[in-house]
């Protein structure tokens, strides 16, 4: 049984990473793209897996994530996200804390979908934190903008504000609702 269960969640991680490959490359789907204002919504997945399969699964699932933002920037030209610092490491560590939160908020008496929601907040915000954290120091700024960085590092706060926003909120709303509305289904199978 404990093979049979191990075999579950290996599957489980397989078709959460194809839905990461399917959203990036299909264009409104995993980065939905307003103007200059692109909005991701692969965290929510790569939470979502670490929330149902655990940390361990998480920081797969946030490689992945890393991976095909790689793989995007150097199909679109996005040269500050073709560095691993910058693309995979963040992600990565996004799926482990996600799972790390969720999993130590589940031994204590925190209701499930509060636990999620939280789960859900610290991911989200560990993906912004970071991503723009290493866009700060490994230069992705100054590569992006040139001599206009100083100036565009006010709008950006302000759009990075808003995106995260977005991003939080949607996270924080659809993680829970998703994973209840599967947890009847999974319950003994993982």
């Amino acid at each position: 049984m404990k093979e049979k269960k191990k075999l579950i969640r290996l599957v489980m991680c397989a078709l959460f990473a194809a839905l990461i490959v399917v959203m990036t490359f299909t264009p409104y789907l995993g980065y939905i793209t307003v103007g200059i204002i692109e909005i991701t919504t692969l965290h929510i997945v790569v939470i979502l897996g670490a929330a149902i399969l655990g940390p361990k699964y998480g920081a797969v699932l946030g490689g992945v994530w890393g991976l095909t933002c790689i793989m995007r920037a150097f199909q679109f030209g996005i040269i500050p996200f073709q560095n691993p610092l910058v693309s995979l490491v963040p992600r990565v560590i996004v799926g482990l804390v996600a799972g790390l939160i969720f999993y130590g908020l589940s031994k204590t008496k925190c209701k499930k979908p509060i636990s999620l929601a939280l789960s859900a907040f610290g991911g989200t915000l560990t993906n912004t934190v970071l991503v723009l954290g290493s866009l700060k120091i490994f230069g992705g700024f100054e590569t992006l903008f040139g001599e206009s960085a100083k100036t565009l590092e006010v709008i950006i706060g302000t759009l990075i504000s808003t995106n995260g926003l977005i991003e939080l909120v949607a996270a924080i709303i659809l993680v829970p609702s998703i994973y209840m509305a599967t947890e009847k289904v999974l319950k003994n199978k993982i």
